[in-house]
């Protein structure tokens, strides 16, 4: 038996298209995605392609929070504000049927089948899809989730970063990110999963692709203009292999802080722009304003 485990597309389809390349000679029977799916500038033609796969999904919190503002049940800022203009973005252009279906999605889902041990694939972690498992930082919240599962397998997404560790018996992998890995490295990345009858092998894989075909989807898409600083860090984020969002929200939470203003999860627009024209964004990549 062997899996292909993927997580955290978020709308790449480029990076995608390079996973499902790399896997066609694979003899893969089943592939599991953990979540954040959509959340970038292709949403309609990822969710196409995963899919015509059969995937077995879940949802991820991105997913999550578009949900939420489909459903009305968002703050009120997140409908106004131009900290939350992506999100807006990604709804106007998820179609009706995508956002129904992203909706059955289950935020955490067993995979069971009679010739190999259960999985259990989360987001996040299995009491929360926002929270992050670390393998260096925190251990204590993966050997927690561990030690709450019945399962001997823990798939998990959410922090970009690709690696798996044994613990005892148990096995937790986090395959790394499809769209946007945060391990230095812009290669798509995914696992895999081999069942040798007795221990599963795991096989991390890193697929590079075209950056300038990203770069093009999200400037011809128009969500790099009307994303506006997110959506900048975003693609700074793919283009180096590095967190450059929670940079530039930190850096923003940093100015906010400075301001006075009270800190409730509203973001001010004129502290999101001061933030953006003063954040140290990198200066080597193929945008340099929007």
């Amino acid at each position: 038996m062997r899996l292909a485990i993927l997580a955290d597309v978020h709308g790449n389809l480029p990076a995608l298209e390079a996973v499902v390349s790399d896997l066609s000679p694979m003899n893969v029977q089943h592939i599991l995605v953990a979540g954040d799916l959509v959340g970038g500038p292709r949403p309609e033609a990822t969710m196409h392609l995963l899919r015509s796969l059969d995937c077995q999904m879940i949802r991820g919190n991105g997913d999550s929070y578009l949900l939420r503002y489909r459903n009305g049940r968002a703050p009120i800022y997140w409908y106004t504000s131009k900290a939350y203009a992506t999100i807006r973005w990604f709804y106007r252009h998820s179609s009706r049927e995508t956002l129904e279906f992203i909706q059955t999605l289950p935020e955490q889902r067993v995979f069971k089948n009679p010739k190999v041990p259960t999985i259990r694939m989360v987001h996040g972690s299995p009491r929360d899809p926002s929270e992050s498992i670390f393998l260096d930082f925190e251990p204590a919240v993966l050997k927690q989730a561990l030690a709450e599962m019945t399962e001997p397998v823990l798939v998990c997404g959410h922090t970009h970063l690709s690696w798996h560790m044994w613990q005892g018996d148990q096995l937790a992998i986090n395959p790394g990110a499809v769209g946007c890995p945060f391990n230095g490295v812009t290669d798509a990345q995914y696992a895999l999963l081999d069942w040798d009858g007795k221990r599963w092998q795991v096989e991390h894989r890193r697929v590079a692709y075209d950056l300038d075909l990203i770069r093009r989807d999200y400037t011809e898409s128009g969500l790099l203009t009307e994303g506006g600083a997110f959506a900048r860090a975003c693609l700074c984020s793919i283009e180096t292999g590095r967190n450059i969002t929670e940079e530039f929200l930190a850096f923003t939470r940093q100015l906010l802080c400075k301001s006075g203003a009270v800190q409730n999860g509203f973001l001010p627009d004129e502290i999101w722009d001061r933030a953006s024209d003063q954040f140290d964004w990198p200066d080597n990549l193929s945008i340099t304003q929007i």
